[in-house]
């Protein structure tokens, strides 16, 4: 990803839990929050996904060490939705209803069609489609998680599969730490993989840096499923597609300036599931491949989950 065309986000931070109280996860910031210095605002106010400092999660001190995990989403109850109780389900959604689905190919998640007209300009659309995010509502402090999907091919659109942190902690500075699998509408033949973990310490964002495109040993296109896989330890992350490691990055070879951007050093991280609309920012719409052109884009697009595992 260019530098200077990739200024983008960590990926949805409009997922977070509050306490698992939950927020609006489309409401966008005009201005710098309160509880963020500039620097840390500078890294993510491009982001399509974020909404307020309010919405990110304060975790608990239970349940952050990794545990072997399975499923394929045959039980409905393996989603829950923003308005139960997340605790009695693996995984919650952030995004309405609507935009997801346990159907007999596995968990579906969708990009709708804008409400109203849309209008292009500079490499941007001015109206967005509503789109699934969905968080895990257990946390990993180290292990592999594996990611079998699929994803439709449309410029402008993200799917994207990843392990998270976000957190407000005792200063009011906001804590990110993630680790990518992201399948691009700028083309269906590679997967991208990518870190993000800023510093205070930051002269400037360092988009771009860290990201790397992929490709597949066999069948060559995300439209087909993949098995995708990050596993990652307190020393090196390794990314792998269907059973082949592709990509290993060390703790060692995130500095810049001194400065270490190692992800999930020292926290736990949540899975994440989405498919977004990347037509919002120029620079994250170039990366994109878009904007999203909805004369001929599917009215849904959508991105399949088949499984998820996580192993220790």
């Amino acid at each position: 990803m260019p530098a200077l065309t990739h200024n983008i986000y960590p990926f949805f931070l409009s997922f977070t839990l509050l306490s698992f109280g939950f927020c609006s996860p489309y409401a966008r910031p005009t201005e710098v929050p309160a509880s963020m210095n500039a620097s840390s605002y500078q890294t993510i106010q491009h982001s399509d996904h974020f909404n307020s400092s309010k919405s990110i999660h304060r975790r608990g001190n239970s349940d952050r060490h990794c545990q072997p995990f399975y499923t394929t989403f045959s039980d409905p109850a393996t989603v829950t939705d923003s308005n139960s109780n997340p605790s009695n389900s693996p995984f919650v959604a952030l995004s309405p209803p609507e935009t997801y689905a346990i159907t007999s190919n596995g968990l579906e998640m969708y990009l709708q069609r804008p409400k109203g007209e849309v209008h292009s300009a500079n490499g941007m659309n001015d109206n967005l489609g509503e789109a699934a995010t969905i968080n895990s509502t257990f946390w990993m402090d180290s292990g592999k998680v594996t990611y079998e999907v699929s994803c439709d091919y449309v410029p402008g659109v993200v799917c994207a599969f990843i392990l998270i942190d976000a957190v407000q902690i005792s200063d009011g500075e906001l804590h990110l730490d993630e680790i990518d699998v992201e399948l691009v509408g700028s083309g269906s033949a590679r997967w991208q993989t990518n870190i993000f973990k800023p510093s205070k310490a930051d002269s400037e964002p360092h988009y771009g840096h860290f990201d790397t495109k992929e490709q597949y040993p066999q069948n060559p296109s995300y439209t087909s499923f993949h098995k995708y896989s990050i596993s990652w330890d307190s020393e090196k992350i390794v990314w792998g597609v269907d059973g082949q490691d592709m990509r290993t990055m060390r703790k060692e070879d995130t500095y810049i300036n001194g400065v270490p951007h190692f992800p999930g050093e020292s926290d736990s991280l949540r899975l994440q599931l989405g498919i977004w609309d990347g037509s919002g920012a120029e620079g994250t719409s170039t990366w994109a491949g878009g904007p999203v052109n909805w004369d001929t884009a599917p009215q849904r697009i959508v991105a399949t989950v088949r499984s998820v595992s996580v192993e220790c």
